[in-house]
């Protein structure tokens, strides 16, 4: 009794985990979807690799709802079965454990396949994924050890349930009621779960679809003046020079809505080939800009001669997503965290640490801003032009059109 205790607590608990894990990978999809909703990227701060990617890749969505749903769903289901197992007792216990066991045989199975898809390269790779797909794994390991029977046995309910399902009879009596009384309970659970993670999902893409208009967004472009922005070959810099589209970005690493656009950028790093990025310091702090009167970000400064370090050191784009998945809070500790996390030889952070040169560098972003107007951050600049609807949606539109159009122009 008290092994089958244990094991119980054991399989409930690692639903736990699963279900919080995909509570947040869920809360996570959700926020990329809305632009200005910002949090702190607890993949990135726990494994040092974030999961945005794949939250923003076609694989994050599954049958109309985000996988992270289905998890929540899932698990949701999973602990409600176990509790009933337990709180109605003999009645109910084997077969709400069977059940649990055969949802729990089928996700891993799922797991696996997802599992080898992320590590074959066919998937970004996501941490707190693979967290969960492992979780799949040992929940069937104490949920067999609780059905308590061999293998054989477990057939024979197996087809009872398939036979009910296709539309046999069951037997009459209070065990069966109780039963159907908790199987009814967990599959209105599944339901009531299911559809609250459906309906946020279509309100939030339709929100965030609602108000796009192409024409209007493409009429606002084309009416904005292109700008001649030199690009050094200090600059840190991503893709071809020679790309039909050039993305100019200048930046404070401590700018919520540079933060968001972070995120943006990666997506569109991954689904454009024909991109040149191109990264410019613009802190807004009075101790590098003389824009700034007061100093809402203390630490932009410092983190933009960090960045610059990094620069030489041929990793400014590792540091670039890192220190974006970073909550960098009014002190030194999450700069010198990701300095060290992508590896930086020269500690970022220390006044000793900025050689003159790299001082120069921020000061000659920050003057080259404010020769263009800039008066906060992000600004983005596509192929010279101001882009103000910094959307993934309209920026994907944008580079669609600047693609084609450069296309159309280089054929005879």
């Amino acid at each position: 009794m008290k092994s089958r205790l244990i094991l119980g607590i054991l399989s409930v608990s690692l639903a736990a985990v699963g279900l919080a894990t995909s509570g947040y990978l869920l809360a996570r999809h959700f926020a990329l979807s809305q632009p200005g909703v910002f949090g702190v990227d607890y993949c990135s701060a726990l494994f040092g690799a974030g999961c945005d990617e794949t939250l923003q890749s076609p694989w994050a969505v599954l049958a109309g709802v985000p996988l992270a749903g289905w998890g929540v769903v899932y698990y949701a289901v999973l602990i409600t079965l176990l509790l009933l197992g337990w709180s109605i007792g003999y009645e109910f216990e084997f077969p709400a454990t069977l059940a649990a066991l055969l949802l729990a045989v089928a996700a891993a199975v799922i797991s696996l396949a997802l599992l080898g898809l992320m590590l074959g390269g066919g998937a970004p790779f996501c941490p707190l994924c693979a967290v969960v797909h492992v979780v799949n794994f040992l929940l069937a390991i104490p949920l067999r050890q609780l059905a308590g029977r061999p293998l054989a046995d477990l057939v024979h309910p197996v087809i009872a349930a398939g036979r009910y399902l296709l539309g046999g009879r069951i037997e009459n009596g209070p065990l069966a009621r109780w039963r159907l009384l908790g199987f009814f309970t967990a599959a209105l659970v599944a339901v009531i779960v299911y559809q609250w993670v459906y309906v946020e999902h279509v309100l939030r893409r339709h929100a965030a679809a609602s108000d796009f208009d192409a024409e209007e967004t493409l009429q606002l472009h084309e009416q904005i003046p292109p700008r001649d922005i030199a690009v050094a070959e200090s600059d840190a810099q991503m893709g071809d020079p020679a790309a039909p589209v050039r993305l100019v970005i200048f930046s404070d690493f401590q700018c919520p809505g540079c933060t968001q656009f972070a995120r943006t950028l990666r997506a569109l790093r991954n689904r454009f080939e024909g991109l040149h990025i191109v990264f410019k310091h613009f802190p807004l702090s009075s101790q590098c800009n003389r824009l700034v009167q007061s100093d809402p970000h203390p630490l932009a400064c410092e983190a933009a001669y960090a960045a610059e370090i990094a620069r030489r050191q041929g990793k400014f784009w590792e540091f670039h997503d890192a220190l974006f998945a970073t909550d960098l809070a009014a002190n030194r500790l999450p700069l010198k965290a990701v300095a060290r996390q992508v590896g930086l030889e020269v500690p970022a952070g220390e006044a000793e640490s900025d050689p003159q040169d790299v001082r120069q560098k921020i000061l000659a972003d920050v003057e080259q801003g404010l020769q263009l107007g800039l008066d906060g951050t992000p600004a983005v600049f596509l192929n010279g032009r101001r882009v103000y609807d910094l959307r993934l949606r309209a920026l994907e539109f944008l580079i669609h059109h600047e693609l084609e159009h450069q296309s159309n122009a280089s054929s005879p």
